[in-house]
């Protein structure tokens, strides 16, 4: 469905816009005869500025959907990182590591970092150092 909103809108766009140019081109040239004219303004509003209308139309729903995706594939990727977090909590008694939040849910450390920095904040967390010079997250 996608794909076919997109070939419709470029060929709405395709013929649209440059037909529309030609168009307005003829109806603004003083040298054009005054029936050429009505026939350009009757063309102009009945097929190219509708088709371009279409076309903007097509175009716009597509980003929309895009964005619409790429919210709910962030969404879902908070909520895994987050039950990843949990289950990893759980098992450790309230203690984790940048390494295993990195390791267990798949992300790099630098955004596994940030995560328990904000999971620190919001549930106030406690900071220990272990034996081998790693912060541990002590969430209660």
């Amino acid at each position: 469905m996608k794909l076919i909103k997109k070939i419709l809108a470029i060929c709405f766009l395709l013929f649209g816009i440059p037909f529309s140019a030609v168009m307005l081109r003829d109806i603004l040239n003083p040298k054009t005869p005054a029936q050429e004219k009505e026939n350009d303004v009757a063309a102009l509003t009945i097929l190219t500025i509708p088709s371009t209308i279409l076309g903007g139309w097509l175009s716009w729903s597509l980003v929309q959907q895009n964005r619409k995706q790429q919210a709910l594939l962030v969404e879902s990727e908070q909520k895994r990182i987050q039950l990843v977090f949990l289950e990893l909590i759980e098992q450790n008694a309230g203690r984790i590591t940048v390494l295993q939040l990195a390791k267990n849910a798949e992300i790099s450390t630098q955004l596994a970092k940030q995560y328990l920095d904000d999971k620190a904040k919001e549930l106030n967390a406690a900071f220990e150092v272990n034996e081998e010079g790693n912060v541990l997250y002590h969430f209660s």
